[in-house]
């Protein structure tokens, strides 16, 4: 087992300003070790045996999904950790965990990094204290309960969940087995000088008046048609399933399609209804926990939903390919959630500058309004000037994503990013999906997290799901 050291690292909290979570594993060492000199010796001392990098300071990692992300995000900031070893590595690509493992190896200049061709292998070594979940979509949820359930603390890709059932139990896993989790919507890190952090901050202190309207988009299912092999909305015809790939793992407890060219490829994936809920929660999501943020509800979320959208009847993208969603926070507080073509029309004539497709958000108050679409902009940009008053609310500061998540595996507090807050953004990306496709209004008790007075619409937000991959 990877060693934790005993003199807690100082991380910030989010807004919920919640005690520590307590961790078995630091106990055990502490028995197990007593009053070593080790764990006494402040962490100002460096060395190869004392600092960072020591065997007994270290965080053990294993990274569980080596495509696109894992290897442009993850991998360029977990090896540059000192305090941190990437141990083991899994793909149902096995290639992809083999070469991700490979330049863990060559980084680390030893045999340090193992690749798996099962997840559960991986979740069962006991020298594993977290996990990076960068699969599918559809299996960020039950990989993560699995993970916590066997001792591991997550730091989870976004969006979170496909079946939203399992957003419950993932909760109610992550508080009785104590586990860190930090949810993979990095705009709220950044350090102090984060533009988003700014914004965020200006909202919420009155510098554009009173909160009242805030406008969300994100790209849609055009934004990477030239990756398609059949555009507009992906092959249909059945093909052999490559070498080396794992489909059966890959699907897990989706219902189990037929192998295309453009199932399961880096961007065609994301439009498949049986494993994502489309970019309106893969890339939407990130501008919604700015909205949520910003207006003071990450425990809770909008409770009534109204749109128009369109799904696709051809090809396998059945995602939403637009949509134009209301919804209205108990707070008074209207968000409007689109893709980007729509707020192209919408709202892009109150952008000063040419529209580019992509994500955004607007801020809408009282006296003004701040956005970081085109490059950050308001209604007036003097905004960004502003000198907060020592009387204003703070933010918590995070320099880096993957750097807040170890430091509160070590310390036990939660991190900027924690459970609550990625199921309550996750809720607006799924009941949006629902109004669209039920033409309904959908109305919301963000207490019971239920859908009320609507029976068929409530049947929507879960899923079944394939026996043998029920690692849940």
């Amino acid at each position: 087992m990877a060693g934790m050291n005993q003199q807690k690292t100082m991380s910030m909290k989010n807004d919920s300003n919640s005690a520590a979570i307590p961790s078995s594993r630091r106990q055990f060492l502490k028995q197990a070790i007593g009053a070593s000199t080790v764990f006494a010796v402040p962490n100002i001392i460096t060395g190869p045996l004392f600092g960072a990098a020591a065997p007994s300071n270290r965080i053990n990692v294993g990274q569980i999904g080596c495509g696109s992300i894992a290897d442009y995000y993850h991998f360029s900031h977990l090896k540059q950790m000192e305090d941190v070893r990437v141990v083991a590595t899994c793909d149902a690509f096995k290639r992809r965990g083999q070469r991700m493992a490979e330049n863990y190896n060559k980084h680390y200049g030893a045999e340090t990094t193992t690749a798996h061709d099962d997840f559960r292998e991986l979740l069962a070594r006991e020298d594993i204290d977290a996990v990076i979940i960068a699969a599918h979509d559809h299996w960020h949820v039950p990989m993560s309960i699995a993970a916590a359930k066997a001792g591991k603390d997550v730091y989870c890709q976004k969006p979170l969940a496909v079946d939203f059932s399992l957003t419950g139990p993932l909760r109610k896993v992550m508080q009785e087995k104590k586990r860190v989790f930090q949810f993979g919507t990095q705009y709220r890190s950044g350090g102090p000088k984060s533009r988003y952090r700014q914004m965020v901050r200006l909202v919420r202190n009155g510098y554009i008046g009173k909160l009242e309207h805030i406008d969300v988009w994100c790209r849609d299912v055009s934004f990477n048609q030239l990756e398609y092999s059949v555009k507009p909305y992906g092959s249909s015809t059945e093909i052999p399933v490559p070498e080396g790939f794992n489909y059966d793992a890959w699907m897990g407890p989706a219902e189990m399609v037929p192998y295309t060219a453009d199932r399961a490829t880096r961007w065609g994936g994301f439009h498949c209804p049986e494993t994502s809920l489309g970019f309106l929660a893969g890339c939407g999501i990130h501008e919604l926990g700015l909205a949520q943020w910003a207006n003071k509800t990450d425990h809770t979320s909008p409770v009534r939903y109204a749109g128009t959208g369109t799904v696709p009847n051809e090809g396998i993208f059945r995602t939403l390919a637009q949509w134009d969603v209301m919804c209205d926070y108990a707070n008074g507080v209207k968000m409007r959630v689109m893709d980007s073509r729509t707020a192209k029309t919408a709202v892009g004539s109150l952008l000063p500058r040419e529209w580019q497709d992509g994500d955004g958000i607007i801020f809408r108050g009282s006296e003004g309004w701040v956005s970081d679409g085109l490059g950050f902009c308001a209604s007036d940009q003097s905004l960004w000037k502003a000198k907060f008053k020592s009387s204003d609310e703070e933010l918590p500061v995070t320099t880096e994503h993957h750097r807040n998540f170890i430091d509160c595996v070590k310390s036990r507090q939660e991190t900027i990013c924690p459970v609550e807050m990625g199921i309550r953004c996750d809720t607006i990306c799924h009941l949006a999906n629902v109004a669209v496709r039920t033409g309904r209004a959908i109305d919301w008790n963000p207490e019971k997290e239920e859908i009320v007075g609507d029976p068929e619409a409530a049947k929507m937000l879960s899923r079944p799901s394939r026996e043998k991959w029920r690692v849940w």
